[in-house]
Formats: structure tokens, sequence, C-alpha cells
């Protein structure tokens, strides 16, 4: 867990690697961007790698934490898969908007995994968080294949997501719900409305 004192680090090593990739994380980077002296950083994250690795597993905390929310509440009644989506969609189109950055941190370390071994379990980790909040979702939704569906429905958020910030679109809500609502209709098999 993360404490008060720890956040400001994490968010500002996400940002460096949102605008120069992990290469660009150092103990004096991260300082500067956090406000903090060099001699604060390295005392809670004596290591470049150390520090990476938090703000990574920083980052997939906070988001799956609102993922699984997200698909939670949403149980509590009938499960609307439209209010779902737009809940899913809207989160996103507010955070890519005000904190592109960590999302693109993200994607960075998707591809570190592709190169180094060091990267793959915390990427393994989010797409098993993402994965499972979105079989919750599809499963309450009546899908025959949940696992399997949700992970389609993951790669093709990925996606979306990753065009949004690599060209931004002013029509990216409305686009992306539907999308993603043709998407759901055809795994579950219904005909939209």
């Amino acid at each position: 867990m993360t404490s008060d004192r720890e956040r400001p680090l994490m968010e500002a090593t996400l940002r460096i690697i949102g605008r120069k990739g992990l290469d660009g994380v150092t103990h004096r980077a991260v300082a500067a961007g956090a406000g903090m002296s060099v001699g604060a950083v390295t005392h809670h994250f004596s290591t470049r790698d150390i520090l990476v690795d938090a703000a990574l597993r920083f980052a997939l905390t906070r988001e799956g934490g609102r993922l699984s929310a997200l698909a939670l509440s949403l149980q509590s009644k009938a499960f609307d898969t439209d209010a779902w989506i737009e809940s899913l969609v809207g989160w996103y189109a507010q955070e890519l908007r005000s904190r592109a950055e960590i999302h693109v941190a993200c994607y960075e370390a998707f591809l570190a995994a592709s190169r180094s071994e060091r990267y793959r379990p915390v990427v393994a980790a989010w797409f098993d968080t993402w994965r499972q909040s979105a079989e919750l979702a599809l499963k309450a939704a009546g899908s025959s294949d949940s696992r399997r569906h949700a992970e389609l429905f993951v790669s093709a958020l990925i996606g979306i997501l990753l065009q949004q910030l690599a060209a931004p679109r002013r029509s990216f809500r409305q686009e992306a719900k539907a999308a993603l609502s043709a998407l759901v209709n055809g795994l579950l098999g219904k005909t939209p409305r």
C-alpha cells in the first residue's frame, strides 16, 4: 500500500514515464516532479528499478480498484450493460483528458514487458485485473463464455484507449461507447437498440 508521502513520488514517476519512457526515470527527475529532495526519493526507493516497479504497481492498484468498483456497483441491481459501458467510457474519457501521461506510462510498461521479463509480472497482473473486472460485468450481463468474452472486450478497450492517446478525437466518448456496445451486444447475441 502506498503511503501519503509516497503518492506524489508515484504520480511524478508515472508522469515521467508517460513523457519520456522508462529510461527517463531518475531519482533526480522524480524529486523535481514531486517537489521533494533527492534524499527523500532514495529514502523510500533505493534504486530506480524499485521506484519504477512501485509506480507501475501503484497505477495498477488505482485502475484495478476503479474497474472492480464499477463492475461491483452495477451488480447490486439488475445489471445494465449500457450503464456499465457508459460509466467505463466516461471514466476513461476524463482520465485521458486529465491524466493522459499516466495512461501512456501503462502502455510504456506493456512495451517494456515485450523486451524484458522484468516487467511481465506487473503487466500480467494488469491484464488479469482488467479481464476479471470485465468478466464479472459480462457474466452479470448474461455472457455464455464470460472469460473469453472478457478477453475480447479488454483487447478492444486497450486498442481504443491507445488510439485515443496516440490520435485524440473529440468524439472519443461517443465512438468508444458505440464500439464497445456493439462488441458486447454481439458477444451476448443481442440486437442493438
